[in-house]
């Protein structure tokens, strides 16, 4: 028979109206197969759960005192389920359903805390709170998954304290903890056995089937809340199977496997999946540490596959990413996918975190971001896909005609003030970095997510850092002089690069040209608006007479400006 696991557990015989709604409405909404609940030692409840209204009819009966543990057996549909201290529920199915959460009253019940009943890997770990023996260089005699956030967690669950397999497996772990530590991760041992137990086991020579001089904390989960909630606890036993868990710095389960009772496992292993995970990249199935990841933006190719986006064709490579044309098989529509490189300077929380800002402009001179995703270990950006081709290839060795460079300009400059409006700025803007359509319309991309990379190519986007801490960022020919200096990205500097690209534009040649960085940043600092503006007919002499100014305080043009005088 098939162990089910509690839908619902409340502690202790006390009345528990406020958590009714929570698992009534979950039962009646959710799980219309439910059968039968058997609520214990809580008449209230018993009465209250009586009167819901489910798809189909459930049995309710009172039991009698508390005990530990009563078993509730429905032979017709040949599945167990399990009482805990008050409410439980059989289903009318062959297979177990566990739900997601579960509503626990741990103190008064104004006080209830929803915890997750499911270990599911990408969410958040289940909470727990456990006494514990003391680890070598610690007095700490509990362990809650709180005290561990901001580092790496190893939670290891076994059955049984003296047990044969048990010592083999823990000891290997404690010999090899400082490699752990390495890693800055901690280990944590979890059984049903009480601290007493433990005390003894680790007392016990190893010749004698102990843990002595373990260099681990092992804590005791006597009813089996915290093995429950990790989805190893098997009830009939009331011991916990083989259970591995690694949970990262913020709480989150990033790695699960659960092994047959008689299955040990190996700690090379362990430190191998702990290393992995660490490198934030794909690794093969004979990745060790110290070897490279797998490179996605060189493995993949028309046919791959990344999340629900079939790659179709290689369209471009940046500083920091390369970009596919791929089909949405949800959505069916074509997208660009911009894939972000594994080397990349940038780390992935501040790509993903910068496309989830650039996701709320909605302009038709901005390129649209439609997602971002890196659930399958592969950081990507669904990008609108505009057929067409960059500004920088239009320009190669020739200059746009005046009411074409006004007409481009005028489309950049209108996006780029929608975007300033709400705050966000461009960074990198410059001609590889706008894409004109077959019909005129130009398009921003890479909005915002310019960055950063150690380049000597002029048109590339670099990092350079000095003897301080101040950074570089943007591209050198392009750049503003703050951003020469060190300065952050602003609305100011991205009216000196539309600057540029105008002149660009109207002559056919670049604003600055030079053999290194050094060179080109020299002539930012020094730059002469009037040397630009010079030979220029109107609007162009008077906006690049003001958007060229070396001071950010002094270029009191705005984009909404330049936009208005280039219509």
């Amino acid at each position: 028979m098939a162990a089910v696991q509690p839908l619902a557990t409340v502690e202790g015989p006390r009345t528990t109206l406020p958590v009714l709604p929570i698992y009534a409405q979950h039962l009646a909404q959710q799980h219309n197969r439910c059968k039968q609940i058997v609520v214990m030692n809580d008449p209230p409840l018993a009465r209250f759960v009586a009167g819901v209204k489910r798809p189909v009819p459930a049995s309710v009966s009172t039991l009698g005192p508390p005990s530990r543990t009563v078993d509730l057996v429905d032979r017709a549909h040949g599945i167990e389920g399990f009482a805990g201290d008050a409410v439980t529920v059989s289903w009318n199915i062959a297979i177990p359903v566990i739900p997601t959460s579960t509503p626990i009253c741990r103190g008064p019940c104004e006080n209830l805390l929803m915890v997750n009943q499911t270990s599911i890997v990408g969410t958040l770990a289940p909470e727990f709170d456990l006494p514990c023996t003391s680890a070598p260089e610690s007095t700490r005699r509990r362990a809650a998954l709180s005290e561990f956030r901001g580092k790496w967690l190893v939670l290891v669950f076994y059955p049984r304290d003296f047990s044969l397999l048990c010592p083999t497996e823990l000891t290997a772990l404690s010999a090899r903890i400082a490699e752990f530590h390495q890693c800055g991760a901690e280990v944590l041992g979890i059984s049903v056995d009480s601290i007493e137990s433990h005390e003894r086991w680790l007392a016990t020579p190893k010749a004698q089937g102990g843990v002595a001089g373990l260099n681990f904390a092992l804590a005791s989960d006597a009813d089996g809340a915290v093995s429950r909630a990790y989805g190893v606890f098997l009830e009939q036993q009331h011991i916990a199977l083989r259970g591995l868990f690694v949970i990262d710095p913020n709480s989150v389960l990033q790695y699960k496997t659960v092994h047959n009772l008689a299955v040990g496992r190996r700690s090379d292993e362990i430190i191998r999946v702990l290393s992995a995970l660490q490198t934030g990249g794909l690794c093969a199935e004979d990745w060790t540490p110290g070897l490279a990841t797998i490179d996605p933006t060189r493995a993949l190719g028309p046919g791959s596959v990344v999340s629900h986006y079939r790659i179709e064709e290689h369209i471009g490579a940046g500083s920091f990413a390369c970009v596919f044309r791929a089909h949405d098989t949800t959505l069916q529509r074509t997208v660009a996918l911009k894939v972000i490189k594994p080397d990349s300077p940038l780390t992935l929380s501040a790509v993903l975190d910068e496309a989830r800002s650039v996701a709320a402009l909605n302009h038709p001179n901005i390129c649209t971001v439609y997602a971002v995703d890196d659930s399958e270990g592969i950081p990507i950006i669904a990008m609108e896909y505009v057929p067409g081709r960059p500004l920088s290839k239009v320009l190669q060795g020739s200059a746009l005609e005046p009411k074409d460079a006004a007409s481009i300009g005028c489309q950049i400059a209108s996006g780029m003030a929608a975007a300033h409006a709400l705050g966000l700025c461009h960074g990198d803007l410059k001609p590889a970095n706008v894409i004109l359509r077959d019909d005129g319309v130009a398009k921003i991309l890479d909005f915002g997510l310019a960055r950063r990379e150690e380049r000597i190519d002029p048109q590339a986007t670099v990092i350079r850092r000095g003897a301080t801490t101040a950074s570089i960022q943007g591209t050198p020919a392009y750049m503003s002089p703050e951003q020469a200096g060190g300065g952050s990205a602003s609305p100011a500097g991205d009216v000196f690069s539309l600057g540029l690209i105008l002149f660009e534009m109207l002559t056919g040649r670049e604003a600055f040209c030079g053999d290194n960085i050094p060179q080109l940043l020299k002539q930012i600092r020094a730059v002469e608006p009037k040397r630009f503006a010079a030979d220029m007919s109107e609007p162009f002499a008077s906006i690049l007479s003001q958007a060229l100014v070396c001071d950010p305080p002094s270029r009191q043009i705005t984009m909404q400006q330049i936009a208005q005088r280039l219509r």
